[in-house]
């Protein structure tokens, strides 16, 4: 690839682009990378040849990664994750580089962008490739809210009434009402399509309210990330 289609691809500032080694290490990494996974723009050469385990990140977001890159590098297939980042559900297309001699490492290319639920988003979902759903989210505003009422925005993003979404959960209507209430509270979100604008910027389902949560990415010098937070 030319010097010219690659500076073109990596400042694109709707994309995020890594390349790390399968063991984590970040090899490249461009600035809206730097904006989707740490909710601010750092400097992107104060990454390179930095640990993903090193810079924020909890071990089991860490962990799952690497996992992922091997199995990548192994098969020479590519993947498709999904995850919800800062409050917004973002696919990650992760593509094996090999090394171009035996002494060089094998890699893998990260492209990321934010989707909410849209067609595209349903055809992202539904296409023959298989989307690997992480474990970990970062739920960033949503966070205030109980796994019950994550089940209940998703729901509501997916346009159910309260009485459907009732139904759904086997609970009373007075139940459903009183979570939507209290959603709304938490949110300072009163009226109903501004809850469905936000669910589907997170691309909610009820399965994210299972997921591990994690808070945003803390910078290194403050001592990373501390998992009791979400307990």
């Amino acid at each position: 690839m030319s010097a010219g289609i690659w500076n073109t691809f990596t400042t694109d500032p709707t994309t995020g682009i890594t390349i790390l080694t399968a063991d984590g290490e970040i090899l490249f990494i461009n600035e809206q990378s730097t904006r989707i996974f740490f909710n601010e723009s750092r400097e992107p050469g104060s990454l390179v040849g930095v640990s993903i385990y090193d810079i924020g990140f909890p071990k089991e977001w860490a962990d799952e990664r690497v996992e992922l890159m091997k199995e990548i590098i192994r098969s020479g297939e590519r993947r498709l994750l999904r995850t919800i980042w800062n409050g917004k559900q973002q696919f990650s297309w992760m593509s094996p580089v090999p090394g171009d001699d035996e002494q060089d490492q094998d890699r893998v290319i990260v492209v990321t962008r934010r989707v909410p639920t849209t067609y595209e988003n349903e055809y992202l979902m539904d296409d023959e490739i298989e989307v690997v759903r992480s474990g970990v989210i970062c739920l960033g505003g949503l966070s205030v809210l109980t796994a019950r009422e994550l089940e209940i925005l998703s729901l509501l993003g997916q346009g159910m009434s309260i009485k459907e979404i009732a139904a759904t959960l086997y609970r009373s209507v007075k139940t459903i009402e009183n979570h939507r209430e209290a959603i709304g509270r938490k949110l300072k979100r009163t009226r109903g399509v501004e809850l469905t604008v936000i669910a589907q910027s997170a691309g909610l389902s009820i399965e994210d309210s299972k997921r591990i949560r994690m808070d945003k990415v803390a910078r290194p010098e403050s001592g990373g990330y501390d998992s009791s937070k979400d307990k």
